[in-house]
């Protein structure tokens, strides 16, 4: 049995419980000075303790949360007055671990992300360094660490992972303050790895392919603008509908967002080989890449490909298909029907697919209409002709442009210069 009691100090009033286990002498735990309701809440705790700890059982949720969230000393003082165990410092290993094995709700994809960065964090801090040892120093020499080895997009993931490890331990009360709080995470867009994919290197890599699937997944990847292979995977046959040219893709990556799928049209250029891959399927099997998981790279079949096709490949060859597409759609639909058929928001779609470079080429020359370029003087001989030919006032004027070199003037200051041009009133 616990009993509270109050402690009248010159400071303020102090509080201490007193835990009877039927001995003549009671085990008194001091917990100094705090609000009556705090106070009563660890007498509440420490009964329970003491009460699971006499039946053998383990803690309830809401006991073993105030227990990791109480402070070292009072932690020690239940300690001393044998009720819970001593606290084990707490690694960044073994919290990211167990932090890892938390998140239930994670994707194969989020969780393999992670990893990565989580694979950096280790091997720079160690993962037998206590969290509370990670300073705002250390965490500004990782950033640096980083800017030495990887580009700003790649650096920004991890810092973001980093600030997450350290807010989480900070909600827990295992350290007093986050070390990566005011450390920059950057953007994690990179243009520099965009790259327009042309349809003469999609054609290569589709005629260097083996079978009708092989030459489906590019065509899907280039034409559909697939996210591959993750929605390769769900593709069926019993989900295209080839009387209205549509077909629908399941999404893990945005299921969580309550996007699990979306209808995409059957592209004009992805028809011939999205219909040679169906009459060459099997019978009976509904799943077009039955042979395709949501976590099988396909590195190796698009590496392979790029080099029978004669290509260098470029970074992040499924990507930038996918992001080639998005631009070019662009150009012809409004944004918000490209985004419904690409599974992606505006925002998303500024951030990290529309492109420019290679992309708007041929927007300079229709800018630039035929692109044959005239003189100066035909040029301000027609507009002058056109606007000062006929109609002042009944009286035509003929205007000879001279052939000394002009510059563009407006039209008042041409007819008046008098060694510019020649004027004669019929």
């Amino acid at each position: 049995m616990a009993s509270l009691y109050s402690i009248a100090r010159k400071t303020g009033k102090a509080w201490r419980i007193e835990l009877s286990n039927g001995e003549e002498r009671a085990t008194v735990i001091s917990l100094g000075k705090m609000p009556k309701k705090s106070a009563e809440l660890c007498l509440s705790m420490v009964e329970q303790i003491a009460a699971a700890n006499a039946a053998g059982q383990s803690y309830s949720v809401e006991v073993a949360t105030w227990t990791q969230s109480i402070g070292d000393e009072l932690h020690a003082k239940l300690v001393n007055a044998d009720l819970l165990r001593q606290r084990q410092r707490r690694t960044l290993g073994t919290f990211i671990a167990d932090y890892v094995m938390e998140r239930t709700d994670w994707k194969k994809g989020s969780a393999a992300v992670f990893r990565a960065s989580q694979k950096q964090m280790l091997g720079f801090f160690g993962e037998d360094t206590p969290l509370e040892k990670v300073s705002a120093e250390n965490a500004v020499a990782f950033r640096l660490y980083l800017q030495k080895r990887y580009s700003e997009a790649t650096i920004s993931k991890i810092i973001k992972h980093s600030r997450q490890i350290f807010t989480i331990a900070w909600q827990r009360k295992l350290i007093t303050d986050n070390p990566f709080e005011t450390v920059k995470a950057g953007s994690q867009r990179n243009p520099e790895r965009l790259y327009f994919v042309s349809a003469e290197e999609s054609q290569a890599l589709i005629d260097a392919c083996n079978s009708p699937k092989q030459r489906l997944i590019i065509a899907l990847a280039r034409w559909g603008g697939l996210r591959c292979p993750s929605e390769l995977a769900g593709l069926k046959w019993s989900e295209v509908n080839w009387e209205r040219n549509r077909f629908i893709v399941h999404s893990p990556k945005t299921e969580g967002h309550g996007k699990a799928q979306r209808t995409v049209p059957i592209f004009e250029e992805l028809y011939p080989f999205f219909r040679e891959a169906w009459e060459s399927a099997p019978e009976g099997v509904d799943r077009v890449f039955s042979e395709i998981t949501a976590k099988k790279s396909l590195g190796s079949f698009i590496d392979k490909t790029a080099t029978r096709a004669g290509l260098v490949l470029w970074e992040k060859p499924f990507q930038n298909m996918r992001s080639t597409r998005a631009t070019e759609l662009i150009e012809i639909y409004p944004a918000h029907v490209v985004n419904a058929w690409m599974g992606h928001t505006e925002a998303v779609a500024m951030a990290h697919y529309r492109q420019t470079g290679k992309a708007i080429d041929k927007f300079y020359e229709q800018a630039a209409g035929t692109g044959k370029n005239t003189t100066p003087q035909k040029t301000v001989g027609k507009m002058v002709g056109e606007h000062a030919g006929v109609g002042c006032f009944g009286v035509e004027v003929k205007i000879q442009i001279l052939p000394q070199p002009l510059v563009f003037q407006s039209l008042a200051t041409l007819l008046t210069t008098p060694y510019r041009t020649k004027i004669s009133i019929k």
